[in-house]
Formats: structure tokens, sequence, C-alpha cells
């Protein structure tokens, strides 16, 4: 095939027009690198483009089968998500920039493939959402009321394991010393790499839909019930062997601890639901 012909093809100009949009995002990319290289709980936000290339790769057949068709009604949609660009940079808001982009790149496959092939690449773009970091007023408002809700689940489930405590707010009065629920031990933060967990299990794993919606709308409950369990183990540890369990794995590697035990919940849960589910389907 010529250089020219390679030019003129549709799939061309689409990778063109993609990569053109992408180009335009670069402060919102390095934003995002920043943030996922200095926040633990949004180092996820790497993995996430490779879990959605992977997704528009197993589906590349259906792609294949799909005729590009140019629509101008995805010009609107490209013009919008370039607009809310702008005002996100100008107003200093970079929640709404980076949203911007995925408005961006959904027009510009509408305008530059047409609806049919868009309704292809969907999936793969909307998984891109899991790589935004919630804003700080959302995190931070959500992370008090889970803090409480941690520290009140933790105050009910130690006096089972033979370990008094008393409740105050974050903290946890054990006999020999008080515990503080920090904002950095609550399951907030990784609210959307729990939800990408979800989102790609289902994926990888090829469920059927019903099967995916429920991994998806499970991994925040289970990730949350996986911290409580993490923290009142902690708690336990501090009552029974002394403060050098908080030096421990367990403790400083919150984060990898609560994706592993959510792993493992979704991965039982998973289980339960395909033996429940009819032999002929």
């Amino acid at each position: 095939m010529s250089a020219a012909r390679i030019v003129q093809s549709p799939w061309s100009r689409l990778a063109v027009g993609v990569a053109a949009v992408l180009a335009v995002y670069v402060p919102v990319f390095s934003g995002l690198v920043h943030d996922w290289s200095n926040f633990p709980s949004m180092s996820h936000g790497f993995i996430v483009p490779l879990i959605a290339a992977a997704m528009l790769w197993a589906r590349r057949a259906e792609l294949d089968n799909r005729l590009i068709a140019p629509t101008w009604w995805g010009l609107p949609v490209l013009v919008a998500g370039l607009t809310i660009y702008v005002v996100g940079t100008l107003a200093l808001e970079p929640f709404v920039a980076r949203v911007s982009l995925l408005i961006s790149l959904a027009g510009a496959i509408v305008f530059l493939a047409g609806g049919s092939v868009t309704r292809v690449i969907l999936p793969s773009l909307g998984y891109l959402a899991f790589m935004i970091p919630l804003p700080y007023v959302t995190v931070h408002g959500l992370t008090d009321h889970l803090r409480v809700i941690e520290a009140t689940a933790t105050a009910s489930l130690l006096p089972l394991f033979g370990v008094p405590v008393l409740q105050d707010g974050f903290l946890l009065h054990l006999a020999n010393t008080t515990l503080e629920v920090a904002e950095v031990c609550s399951s907030v933060p990784a609210m959307m790499s729990l939800l990408a967990l979800g989102a790609a299990f289902g994926s990888i794993t090829h469920r059927p839909r019903s099967v995916h919606i429920v991994l998806i709308l499970a991994a925040i409950p289970l990730g949350l019930l996986s911290n409580i369990v993490r923290i009142t183990m902690t708690a336990a540890g501090v009552h029974y062997v002394g403060m050098v369990t908080l030096h421990s794995v367990f403790h400083s590697w919150h984060g990898t601890m609560v994706f592993l035990m959510t792993v493992g919940a979704l991965t039982l849960l998973d289980s339960s639901l395909m033996r429940l589910r009819p032999s002929h389907a």
C-alpha cells in the first residue's frame, strides 16, 4: 500500500485526529502523571490506559467489521470538550480540565469515524475515567464521613476479639494507647482504584454483563469492608503485641493490603455468582 493511500485511509485520519487531541492535552497528562507518582492511592492511574487499550484490542475483530462513517454530529461535542478544557484551565479546576479530555476524544471519534465505530470504542474510552482523581473537596468530605463509619465498625468488632475500646469520633481509645483512623487510612482515596479493579475484573474474566455490573457495584463496599478488617486487626495487634504492629507491612502498606483483600473478596463473589447462574447460561 502506497504512503498516499495510507494517509487517505479513514483509519489513519482517525488515528491522526485522536493524536492531535492528545497533543492538546499534554499539560493535563503531565499533571496526572505527577499525581499518580506522588499519591499512592492514585498510582493505579498508570495501569488504567493499558487496561483500556487491552479492552479495545480484545474487540478488534468487532471493530474491523464496522464501517467508518464520519458525521458532523461529533464536531459540537469536540468543540464543547475543548471549551470545557479552556474554562477548566483558566479557572484552575484540574478535575474539569481532565474530564474534558474524555469529551473531546469522544467528539473527535464520532466526527471522524461515526456512531457505529464509537459504540465499539466507548467502553474503553469510558474506562479512562478511572485514571482521573476525584476532586479534593469531594474526597475530603467523603473521607470524614467514612472515617467515622470505619472507626464505629472497628469499635464494634474489637470486643469480639477481647479488646476493650472506647470510640471518640475518629479516635479509638485502647487500654494501652489511643489510635486514630487517619485520612490516609480511609478507603476513600482508593475509591477510583477499587472501581477500576471491579470493572477490569469483569472484563478480564469475560463475565456476562449482569455479573460484570455486580462486580463493579460491589468493589467499593468490599474495599470498605476490607479496610475495616485491616484497621480492626491492626488495633487488635497493638493491644496484644504492642506498637510494633504499626510498623508492620499490614499497616504501613495499607493501600496494597486493601487492594489485595478486595481482589480476594471479588474473586469469591465472582465464583459464587457464576455458580448461581443457570447451567444453560
